[in-house]
C-alpha cells in the first residue's frame, strides 16, 4: 500500500477527532455512563460476490456528504478522507490473513463444510465464514465532558461484556494532542477478565503500528461447538473486556467487526440463518421485549451478553439533541422513522400481505435504515431497501469562491444602507456556520402606523433563507412548527423530488409552517402580499428586505419583545435542509437591539430540518457491540483470544 501501516494509521486517525467536530451537529453522539462523549463515523465491508472479487468497501456516506457540500471547509476530513481507503484495504487483508492462518491451526479438528447456507452454498472453513460476512467499521472518537473531567475516574465508560461478533480487528486507542501538531501517543485503560482468576487486567500497548485481534461469542457458536479435539487444546476464548477512561484528551479508536454470514444457518438450530438471529434481536430490541432465552449464545443454557449493545441505534434523547424518544418507545400500530413513532396507515400496516416491505422512505424512494434519519422521511411500503436505494445527497449548487468572497466584500455587502439596529443572528460566534446579520429600523408610514423596515443578510450562496415568528416553545422543534414566516426561494412550485422550479425566478412569500409535519410540503403558502419585499443575491451572499408591521396577520410588536426564527440553506435548491449552524430561535427587544438567544436546545428544525444525507444508517450510531479500545500481546497461541499482528507494510 505503499505506506508503513503506522504512518497510515496516524495519518488517518489524527484527523478524525477534528473532522467530527468540524461536522458538529450532524454527527452520532452518545453519553456514556462515566460522563464520556463518544462521537463517530459508522461504515461496512460487504463480502464480495464471488470468491474472486475483492470485498465492497461501503463509505462513510456522512463524511462524504459533508465534504459535498463543503469542498473548501475541514482540512482535517480531506486528510482523513484521502487515507481512509488505504487504510481499510490494508486492515481488510490483514483480516483475511489472520482468518486464513486461524483456519490452518484449526484444520481438521473442525467438519467440512463449517456452515451451511440458505443459497445452498458451502462455507467449507473459518476463512470462507469470515470472508463471507459483513465487517462493520466505527471510527470513535472518546472525550470527557466538561462537567467530568474532574468526576470519579473510577467508573467504567464501558462495563465489562463480550462481543456478539466472531471477532473484532482493532487499532489500539491514542490520545490526541492538536497544542502539539496533532502528536499522537497510546492510550490506556483497557482491561480484560483473566480467565484464571476472573480478575479485570489492565493491558498495556508498547506498539503503534499494531493491529489487535479479539475473539468474540461467535467463536463459541460456530467454533467452539463443532470442535472435534479431544484434549480441549484449540478450544477459543471469547474474551470479556471493558474500558475505564480518565483522559481529558480525546481517544480515537478504529475497530472492524467481523460477523457470520446472513445467509449461513446456526450449526444447532438449521431452519435459522444468522440474518434472520440478528434481525430477532433487532425486532425484540426495538418493541422493548426481552430477547428469547438463548437466541444469539453458544449454547440455549447462556443469555445473551449484553444484548442491547447489539446492532441498536443510538436512543438520542433530549439531552443528545434528539426528540426524546427511542426505536423501542414505538407501539405496534407506529413505525420508528425521521427519529420518531410515526403512525402506520391502513395502507401502511398491510405491506406484507402484499409481499412489501415497510420502509422508513424519503419523497425520492430513499431508504433510512431503521429510521434513524433526519429529513423528509415516512413509513411506505416498498421493495426498496437502504441497500439498492441507499441515501443520497441533493444536486449540489455552486458554492462560494473563498478568494472571490472577501471579508471586505462582506463588509461592502452589509453596508448598502443605514438601519438604527444591527445583530449578529449566530448564537456562539466561535461554532463554524456562515455570518448573517439582522438590520432594522422601526419607521412610520403617512397615516402614522408604525412598520418594522428590515434586512437580513448571510454570508453564503442563495438555496433559500427565511425568518419570521416562532410559535409557542415546545422540546422538539423550539416552536418552528405552527410559526409564520417570509421565505426567500430561487424559485417556484416545490416537488421534494427534484426540488424548486427554477425557471420561474427568485421570489419571496409568506408561509405557515404545518402544527405537527416540519417538511416543507406541508407548509401552507398563505399568497399574501409582502411589502416592499426584495431578493439579493451575489455569487457570494445573500439578502432578503421587507417593510411590514406583520407576517400572515401576526403583528410585530413594535414597542417590546417578538420570538424570532430563522434559517438558511446554500447546499442546493430542495427545501429540505438547513445546517446546524445557520438557524436560530431568539428574543428581539425592537426597541432596545437586545437579543436573547435560545441554546438549550436545538433551534428552528434542527433535527427534523436537517439534512436527509445524514439519515443512512451507516452513519447512524448502529452499535459495534465491542466499541471500545484495544488490547495487548498476552499470546498467539491458538488458545487465546488475543492476537497481534505486527504489520510495517502489506
Amino acid at each position: 500500500h505503499g505506506l508503513h501501516f503506522r504512518e497510515m494509521k496516524r495519518n488517518l486517525m489524527s484527523n478524525l477527532h477534528e473532522c467530527l467536530s468540524d461536522i458538529g451537529e450532524d454527527v452520532p453522539l452518545q453519553h456514556l455512563d462515566d460522563g464520556t462523549v463518544r462521537k463517530s463515523f459508522a461504515t461496512v465491508t460487504l463480502p464480495s460476490a464471488d470468491e474472486v472479487a475483492t470485498s465492497q468497501q461501503q463509505p462513510i456516506h456522512l463524511l462524504d456528504e459533508y465534504l459535498a457540500r463543503n469542498p473548501h471547509k475541514s482540512a482535517a476530513c480531506h486528510a482523513f478522507q484521502e487515507h481512509l481507503s488505504d487504510f481499510r484495504s490494508t486492515v481488510g487483508d490483514a483480516t483475511r490473513l489472520f482468518a486464513a492462518r486461524l483456519s490452518v491451526e484449526l484444520g481438521v479438528a473442525l467438519p467440512s463444510p463449517l456452515l451451511v447456507s440458505s443459497n445452498d452454498k458451502n462455507y467449507d472453513d473459518f476463512e470462507s465464514v469470515v470472508m463471507g460476512g459483513e465487517h462493520l467499521e466505527h471510527f470513535h472518537s472518546y472525550q470527557k465532558s466538561d462537567d467530568e473531567k474532574e468526576g470519579n475516574d473510577s467508573m467504567a465508560t464501558i462495563e465489562l461484556h463480550t462481543d456478539q461478533g466472531l471477532f473484532i480487528a482493532f487499532t489500539p486507542g491514542m490520545l490526541v494532542d492538536h497544542s502539539t501538531d496533532q502528536s499522537m501517543e497510546l492510550s490506556d485503560g483497557f482491561y480484560v477478565q483473566d480467565s484464571t482468576t476472573g480478575e479485570n487486567v489492565l493491558l498495556e500497548f508498547t506498539q503503534d503500528d499494531d493491529l489487535v485481534f479479539m475473539l468474540g461469542d461467535g467463536v463459541n457458536q460456530i467454533i467452539n461447538n463443532q470442535l472435534g479435539d479431544e484434549d480441549g487444546k484449540k478450544v477459543l476464548r471469547a474474551t470479556p473486556h471493558a474500558l475505564s477512561l480518565s483522559h481529558e484528551q480525546p481517544r480515537v479508536w478504529y475497530g472492524r467487526m467481523v460477523l457470520a454470514p446472513n445467509d449461513a444457518y446456526l450449526p444447532e438450530a438449521a431452519s435459522t440463518t444468522f440474518g434472520q438471529l440478528r434481525q430477532v434481536f433487532v425486532e425484540s430490541s426495538s418493541k422493548g421485549e426481552s430477547i428469547p432465552m438463548g437466541i444469539g449464545c453458544s449454547s440455549n443454557s447462556k443469555m445473551v451478553i449484553n444484548t442491547s449493545r447489539f446492532l441498536a441505534d443510538e436512543e438520542h434523547d433530549e439531552d443528545e439533541g434528539g426528540h426524546g424518544v427511542s426505536e423501542n418507545q414505538c407501539a405496534d400500530d407506529s413505525m420508528f422513522c425521521w427519529y420518531r413513532c410515526m403512525a402506520l396507515t391502513e395502507e401502511t400496516a398491510t405491506c406484507a400481505e402484499r409481499r412489501l416491505g415497510l420502509q422508513c422512505v424519503d419523497p425520492r424512494g430513499l431508504v433510512v435504515e431503521g429510521g434513524a434519519g433526519h429529513g423528509d422521511f415516512y413509513p411506505a411500503c416498498t421493495n426498496n431497501t437502504h441497500i439498492t436505494h441507499p441515501i443520497t445527497p441533493y444536486p449540489q449548487i455552486e458554492q462560494q469562491d473563498t478568494d472571490d468572497c472577501t471579508a471586505d466584500l462582506w463588509t461592502e455587502f452589509n453596508a448598502e444602507e443605514e438601519y438604527d439596529h444591527v445583530i449578529s443572528l449566530k448564537p456562539d460566534p466561535t461554532k463554524p456556520g456562515p455570518d448573517t446579520n439582522l438590520y432594522w429600523s422601526i419607521i412610520e408610514s403617512e397615516d402614522g402606523q408604525k412598520k418594522l423596515k428590515a434586512r437580513l443578510t448571510f454570508n453564503d450562496v442563495f438555496g433559500w433563507l427565511a425568518m419570521g415568528f416562532a410559535n409557542e416553545f415546545d422540546t422538539v422543534h423550539n416552536g418552528m412548527n405552527g410559526g409564520k414566516v417570509l421565505l426567500m426561494k430561487p424559485g417556484g412550485e416545490y416537488s421534494p423530488v427534484t426540488g424548486l422550479d427554477l425557471s420561474v425566478g427568485p421570489n419571496v412569500g409568506a408561509y405557515v409552517i404545518d402544527d405537527t409535519d416540519s417538511a416543507f410540503r406541508h407548509w401552507v403558502d398563505t399568497e399574501s402580499a409582502v411589502e416592499k419585499a426584495s431578493h439579493e443575491h451575489t455569487d457570494c451572499f445573500t439578502a432578503l428586505s421587507f417593510e411590514s408591521d406583520n407576517i400572515s396577520g401576526q403583528t410585530f410588536n413594535l414597542e417590546s419583545t417578538d420570538d424570532i426564527i430563522w434559517a438558511g440553506n446554500s447546499n442546493d435548491y430542495y427545501v429540505g435542509y438547513h445546517s446546524p449552524f445557520s438557524r436560530a430561535r431568539l428574543t428581539i427587544n425592537w426597541l432596545t437591539g437586545d437579543v436573547e438567544f435560545f441554546v438549550s436546545k436545538p433551534a428552528w428544525g434542527a433535527e427534523d430540518d436537517a439534512d436527509v444525507s445524514e439519515a443512512d444508517p451507516l452513519d447512524s450510531p448502529t452499535k459495534l457491540e465491542d466499541d471500545d479500545s484495544s488490547s495487548s500481546t498476552i499470546s498467539a497461541s491458538i488458545g487465546l483470544a488475543i492476537v497481534i499482528i505486527s504489520i510495517m507494510m502489506l
